[in-house]
């Protein structure tokens, strides 16, 4: 996929030879099939990243199974569990023949964002734009030397100097002039980012097995890492967790274990999304050198400038 990528940029006259031969790192959803080389290089980190990010680690990390009368089976992941009529067409599977859904269910939902300036990752610095005009900078990933153009500079310097009244090309000197290639993206926000992950179960086992891989998995710590895209977020487990049984109410309700997990997610923001007019990847190269074009005066005694 990625030499299919460097051959249509390759064909249509774009340079993006600063990007790597291998795409491994960004890890890359299976289902990518389309887009640009700049949009594979580094795509941008919104807020629906993060999203999938924590629905991905719930899904797959965790993957998560429970007992019941049908086996040990895999436990469905809801995201803010959809509208009913929505989920009765499409999702039938989770609900029974009366309508009711099937038990045990997990539903993660987003809850609060907050971008809290003393809760920040490891880019603490606040940059302006070179624009003047309020918004943030970038900040810079690489350096190259663009080859060609530098050697154009050192070859028309050399050409300068004069031996024995002619003109030497190529001629023993240090060039000062080096155009410089550097990439850069917008700097990070950085935003917390609270989930809850509420579990529903008939039966205290099943309540037990979902429960135990969210205090273990991490061990000691209530930390662990997300990723999504190249992108690296943090997860962190609060303490608590919340109960709400109805088993000890003697209504006819149906009987039913819950638990509510909250985890705060420190990530971060790269540009502005959509309504971005800028675009998250930038190639800029330094200014080596000033002109400023004046005129020439011809003089008389100059017989080659009139001479037909």
């Amino acid at each position: 996929m990625v030499l299919k990528f460097l051959q249509d940029a390759e064909e249509q006259g774009r340079d993006y030879s600063m990007l790597p031969d291998n795409f491994d790192f960004a890890q890359l959803d299976p289902d990518f099939k389309e887009g640009t080389l700049k949009e594979i290089g580094m795509q941008a980190s919104n807020i629906e990243n993060i999203d999938y990010a924590i629905v991905s680690w719930l899904k797959k990390d965790l993957d998560l199974s429970a007992t019941t009368n049908e086996g040990f089976i895999n436990v469905p992941v809801l995201w803010q569990t959809p509208e009913r009529s929505f989920q009765i067409k499409n999702e039938k599977d989770l609900r029974d023949d009366a309508g009711a859904l099937k038990l045990p269910l997990i539903s993660i939902e987003r809850t609060t964002i907050t971008k809290d300036p003393t809760r920040k990752g490891g880019y603490q610095a606040h940059i302006y734009s070179r624009d003047m005009n309020g918004r943030i900078g970038r900040m810079v990933l690489a350096k190259k030397i663009k080859q060609d153009k530098t050697r154009n500079f050192a070859v028309v310097a050399a050409t300068r100097d004069r031996t024995i009244g002619k003109l030497q090309q190529y001629s023993p000197r240090v060039n000062k002039k080096i155009v410089i290639q550097t990439l850069s993206i917008p700097i990070p926000v950085y935003v917390n980012i609270d989930y809850k992950i509420t579990i529903k179960t008939e039966y205290q086992q099943q309540m037990n097995e979902l429960l135990t891989p969210f205090i273990a998995r991490t061990g000691q710590i209530n930390a662990f890492v997300m990723r999504r895209s190249g992108h690296l977020y943090e997860g962190f487990i609060e303490q608590g967790f919340a109960h709400n049984n109805n088993v000890a109410n003697l209504n006819e309700d149906m009987r039913m274990f819950s638990t509510d997990i909250t985890i705060k997610v420190l990530g971060y923001l790269m540009g502005e999304g959509e309504n971005d007019d800028r675009p998250i990847v930038r190639i800029d190269e330094n200014v080596v050198e000033l002109t400023y074009p004046s005129e020439s005066i011809a003089f008389p005694d100059e017989d080659d400038f009139f001479t037909l």
